[in-house]
Order: C-alpha cells, then sequence, then structure tokens
C-alpha cells in the first residue's frame, strides 16, 4: 500500500472511533448523574392484553452519600411502582415499597425478577419486543434520572410470570 491509502485509512478509522465515543456519551449521558448511574434497564415482551409487567436494571451509587430510590414513573403505565419480592408460606408475593429502597454509597442495587423491580400497573399500550419506552427513577438526592427500557422477549434473563403472583394492595 502506498502512503496516501495508509493516510486515508487512518483517517476513516479516526473518524469513526471519535464518532463512536461522542454517540457512546450522548446515550450515557441520559442515564447518569453525578453519582448514580442506571445500566442495563430492560423489561419483557407483554401482550395486548396483559395490564402488568416489570422493569429491570442496575442502579450504581458511586457517590460519597447514600441515596434512596424514592419512586418511579412512566407513562406507558397508569401507576408505577417499586416492589419487592418474597416468598412466604410457600407463596411468591409481591409488596410496595413505598418508602423506596436504599442505595448505599459506593453500593449497587440490582432491580431484578425475583427481587427489587419496577411494576408497571394497567399497561396502556402492549410491551413489544425490539421497542423501548422511558421510565423516570425518582432519587432523594441525586433527583430525576430518566432511562429508556428495551424491551427483550417475553420470557428473558428468568422465566417469572407475573400473572401468577399476588398483589398486595398497599395505598
Amino acid at each position: 500500500m502506498n502512503f496516501i491509502k495508509i493516510a486515508r485509512i487512518a483517517a476513516v478509522a479516526g473518524f469513526f472511533t471519535i464518532s463512536l465515543n461522542i454517540s457512546t456519551s450522548i446515550v450515557a449521558s441520559s442515564e447518569e448523574h453525578a453519582s448514580i448511574i442506571v445500566k442495563e434497564a430492560w423489561a419483557r415482551a407483554r401482550t395486548g392484553k396483559a395490564k402488568v409487567g416489570g422493569a429491570y436494571m442496575i442502579v450504581h451509587n458511586r457517590g460519597r452519600e447514600d441515596d434512596r430510590l424514592i419512586s418511579v414513573r412512566s407513562n406507558i403505565a397508569e401507576r408505577t411502582e417499586i416492589h419487592t419480592t418474597n416468598m412466604t408460606d410457600g407463596v411468591m408475593k409481591m409488596l410496595r415499597l413505598k418508602e423506596g429502597v436504599d442505595v448505599k454509597a459506593g453500593g449497587t442495587i440490582m432491580l431484578e425478577p425475583g427481587s427489587y423491580h419496577v411494576m408497571l400497573l394497567g399497561l396502556k399500550e402492549p410491551v413489544i419486543e425490539g421497542k423501548k419506552f422511558p421510565v423516570t427513577l425518582v432519587f432523594k438526592k441525586a433527583g430525576e434520572i430518566e432511562v429508556m427500557v428495551f424491551v427483550k422477549k417475553a420470557g428473558a434473563m428468568g422465566t417469572m410470570d407475573h400473572s401468577k403472583m399476588k398483589h398486595k394492595k398497599m395505598n
């Protein structure tokens, strides 16, 4: 190869590297706050008849102070709540966490099937595989952080079926 061809290839490679870094920064900024990072937000696909769903993600507090996830919002559902799941007398139950959930300084919480999760109640539309929707997480100190939740296939990353669980109504 001659020098001009090598220089052109290097320039194109450099352009794509810079473009990739810029686009990655733009995507990450919608999921970051000075102290809170939210990663891997996802949900399972739900049919048009489904009235409930869940959203899952990793929340990391890289700050020096504890914080608390106190509420969640999304326009995809009539109500959006923070829940946990526990086994009582051989029955899996979900409970609303009215006070939210702590995220210790330097700590991470996993919002995942069978544990803490965002509960979407009264879905207004189908949750379609390959699509995405926004969820706003509200923290006591960090404030509001909007994340995009990517929809995976039904049954993704576990087989928990929300329709068979007893939902304790807590207002």
